[in-house]
């Protein structure tokens, strides 16, 4: 049987990737992807062959994987996930996929304001406050929650984008590539794929420097020995975000200002100190005390609580959320929706719109991790967690809908650098659901 051009194109890309023979079997018209090796049987004296399943490939050449091939999916899978026995994996998923009563409401409630009283929460679910307070630490606990600042870099002065990088025969080896990206500052997010290319990063930069000159020097540095292609992409985040690292923003120190003769007042991109002492402390601890605050870092008494609510009616702090490390995640993919007709794809938006804006029901984190306009090619990416296989085919069929456009799906086969925010947003609150609503007169 002839395959179709897109199945055998990811085909081909999968056999670049591995050093085994890897091939197809069709079965019911579903293309299913086998890894072949041999080994010499001592007792036999014969040639011992083995398939290993690796996964399926879409009629629209989407690669499938059964389960993460390697580890180091990390924080964007699952931190903290055993790897012992498919048993052990069976248990860990069936614990966190029961999901309680108030779960649901407590998770999303967390993750619009993680500094919440426990009063207000049990107000709102209808609990009293013990039992309210129960059900926070457990969920806490089987979440794996972190409490963060959501930071709009944006308001920070910085521009944020989105690496691509291809290399052309070998390419640098996970832990390799983690130990140098490590070191760039810049760098919130890296991540290796299967797919068109071989790493995607999310960098932010202040707009007064480089970015060309900044990616000269790092490849020079990090990547001087390999063969590669190198894309860079503006970035313009529309839903979620990704979290700040801690040694990023430890360097907005630098930017903080101190009075001298030359300098008696803040200039443009000047951070007075209360302001990165409430940043540094709530990027680590979104729920730290302002007193705490106060005391590390010399301020008088009620400076951080004062800054903390000055920067959260700016904008610059958005809100105090979540993100969680133990959730169920089988792999990432990575979707780049290309606009190539600007009419059809706008008579179409609402279609996005509704795919950003829907829940997904019985989940507890929302269905996308990112999503943000690109430029150069202009069109969408985004970034969704695959719980299950049904999950990607059908969201894959949602986008298709969007006229006017290429998609183009990668598996995100290792998060190295950083971590993606799982959360459980109230989309109802998102630009998406508003746009819905006020343009196109639709309720979800």
């Amino acid at each position: 049987m002839e395959l179709p051009a897109k199945v055998l194109e990811a085909l081909n890309e999968l056999r670049k990737r591995h050093s085994h023979y890897v091939d197809i079997k069709i079965i019911n018209g579903r293309c299913y992807v086998y890894e072949s090796t041999s080994s010499w049987d001592k007792e036999r004296k014969k040639v011992k062959k083995t398939a290993r399943y690796l996964g399926k490939i879409t009629l629209d050449g989407i690669f499938v994987p059964s389960v993460p091939r390697q580890r180091g999916l990390e924080a964007a899978l699952v931190e903290g996930r055993p790897d012992g026995s498919g048993e052990q994996r069976r248990i860990y998923r069936k614990s966190v996929e029961r999901v309680g009563k108030y779960e649901q409401e407590i998770l999303m409630m967390l993750s619009m304001d993680g500094r919440a009283t426990v009063s207000e929460i049990a107000k709102k679910i209808g609990l009293k406050n013990t039992a309210t307070e129960w059900h926070r630490r457990n969920i806490e606990e089987k979440y794996g929650i972190r409490y963060i600042a959501e930071i709009d870099i944006g308001k920070l002065g910085y521009l944020t984008y989105i690496i691509l990088i291809k290399f052309e025969n070998k390419r640098p080896g996970i832990n390799e590539a983690r130990r140098e990206l490590e070191k760039e500052v810049s760098v919130q997010l890296a991540m290796m794929t299967y797919g068109k290319f071989d790493i995607i990063m999310y960098m932010v930069m202040s707009r007064y420097d480089d970015i060309k000159s900044h990616l000269f020097k790092m490849r020079g540095r990090i990547f001087q020995d390999f063969d590669l292609k190198l894309y860079v992409v503006p970035f313009y985040l529309d839903y979620s975000f990704v979290p700040l690292r801690e040694e990023f923003i430890d360097t907005l120190e630098e930017r903080v200002w101190s009075r001298s003769a030359d300098r008696p007042r803040p200039r443009e991109g000047d951070l007075l100190r209360r302001e990165y002492a409430v940043l540094r402390a709530l990027g680590k601890d979104g729920r730290r005390e302002f007193t705490s605050i106060d005391s590390e870092y010399g301020l008088t008494a009620g400076s951080a609580r004062h800054t903390y609510h000055s920067m959260m009616g700016d904008g610059t702090i958005k809100r105090i959320t979540i993100s969680m490390s133990k959730v169920h995640i089988n792999y990432i993919s990575a979707i780049s929706i290309e606009k190539i007709n600007h009419v059809k794809f706008a008579e179409d938006r609402q279609y996005l719109m509704r795919s950003i804006a829907e829940d997904m029901d019985g989940s507890v984190m929302n269905k996308y991790a990112l999503v943000g306009d690109i430029k150069m090619p202009e069109g969408v990416f985004i970034l969704m967690p695959v719980a299950n296989n049904e999950d990607m085919i059908a969201v894959d069929e949602q986008l298709k809908e969007i006229g006017g456009t290429e998609i183009d799906t990668q598996i995100i086969t290792n998060v190295i650098v950083g971590s993606l925010c799982y959360r459980k947003f109230d989309n109802s609150e998102s630009s998406q659901y508003k746009i819905l609503k006020t343009e196109y007169e639709n309720e979800m």
